[in-house]
């Protein structure tokens, strides 16, 4: 009888322990995750501004060659071919 409960007792406190562990385990996920979520929040605000910056800068440079394409369109061409050229000569390589 005394070395059941005696099993009994080292069980519950083993259960008790396990789930004390698992506990301070999760609590140590939870803080992990929290930290990573921060850290990936302050990379994406660092990085917005000059992706913003840099989509800004190709937006203007597609509407000023828009606009020169417009008011030239034989010299526009004309550097579409030579580029061309160059092309296909540096693949044939």
């Amino acid at each position: 009888m005394k070395a059941e409960r005696t099993i009994k007792d080292d069980a519950a406190e083993a259960a008790t322990k396990i789930h004390n562990g698992v506990d301070a385990a999760e609590e140590q996920v939870d803080a992990t995750v929290d930290t990573l979520i921060a850290r990936l929040a302050a990379l994406e605000a660092q990085w917005r501004e000059p992706a913003d910056d840099l989509l800004a800068g190709a937006r203007e440079l597609g509407d000023v060659a828009g606009k020169q394409v417009r008011a030239h369109p034989v010299a526009a061409f004309g550097v579409a071919f030579v580029a061309g050229m160059i092309v296909a000569k540096l693949l044939r390589r």
